[in-house]
């Protein structure tokens, strides 16, 4: 599903601000290694991360929440000094300008859940490791390093090591998009409506995050595939037409919609219950 992509300048303004402070040796004061932008999910912390660092041309080194998490103590430390170094030797080597590491939802793998979760020694281990970075980011195991930015995103930063978290170690943002912000990228899903109808959208569905509007969009989509499915069938020619390696045909699909219509659609698809795992999780 292509739709134009529109990033808030306050989100971009932050991100950026904090790569090009770490790549300059003349900023005054202690300069933050570490971002961590934190808010409700499914409001695109990481989708705009990784978009921004596209965009101007930095390389991302990722790393899953989940990642932080396993069996074998000390891995996931591992996997984050690892991550660092190939992001420094990156650069060493000239296969890219500049990197960062980022971290998607770290308090899923990271968080202080109290009796939930137990606190595992990689937890420990893994908030060592960051604890290393920030404090000595040119010296990596005994290894001279660039310094290479680290953004964390999540929902509760609350939850993670406090003298990690703290100023001067990291910056820390609160991600939490105005109904103009929203606006602005709900119509760069849905290109057809209006403004003012986006504005509208947003308000109906106020309490939803982004992602339940490109959720609705792809909804409405799979609609009008099921309808050209039905209507022409599938066979071992149709996929075959769908898949050709030189003259791929695809169905003829109506990707735009009336106000009224994703109005309607929007409601039936909270009343589905399809949002749970889709956004909860997200």
């Amino acid at each position: 599903m292509n739709h134009k992509i529109f990033i808030p300048e306050r989100f971009k303004r932050v991100l950026e601000l904090h790569i090009v402070k770490n790549l300059m040796k003349s900023v005054a004061g202690r300069v933050p290694l570490l971002l961590g932008i934190h808010g409700a999910s499914g409001d695109g912390k990481t989708y705009q991360c990784e978009q921004i660092l596209t965009e101007i041309g930095v390389q991302a080194f990722l790393i899953s929440g989940g990642q932080l998490e396993s069996p074998d103590s000390g891995k996931p430390a591992q996997l984050v000094r690892d991550t660092y170094l190939q992001a420094s030797d990156c650069i060493e080597k000239g296969k890219c300008k500049a990197a960062v590491v980022l971290i998607n939802d770290v308090d899923t793998g990271l968080g202080n859940w109290g009796d939930m979760v137990q606190y595992t020694v990689n937890t420990q281990t893994v908030f060592g490791e960051l604890m290393h970075l920030v404090d000595y980011p040119n010296l990596v195991a005994g290894i001279p390093t660039k310094r290479i930015p680290i953004v964390i995103t999540g929902n509760d930063f609350t939850k993670l090591y406090e003298p990690l978290v703290r100023a001067g170690r990291m910056t820390a943002f609160e991600w939490k998009p105005t109904l103009e912000e929203k606006a602005e990228i709900v119509q760069g899903i849905f290109s057809e409506l209006s403004f003012s109808e986006c504005q509208a959208l947003v308000r109906e569905f106020s309490s939803q995050p982004i992602a339940f509007f490109s959720h609705l969009k792809s909804s409405l989509i799979d609609d009008e595939l099921w309808k050209s499915i039905q209507k022409v069938g599938v066979s071992r020619r149709s996929i075959e037409y769908i898949t050709d390696r030189y003259d791929a045909r695809e169905p003829d699909l109506n990707q735009h919609f009336q106000f009224s219509d994703l109005v309607k659609a929007g409601k039936h698809l909270l009343q589905s219950g399809q949002l749970i795992n889709h956004l909860r999780f997200n």
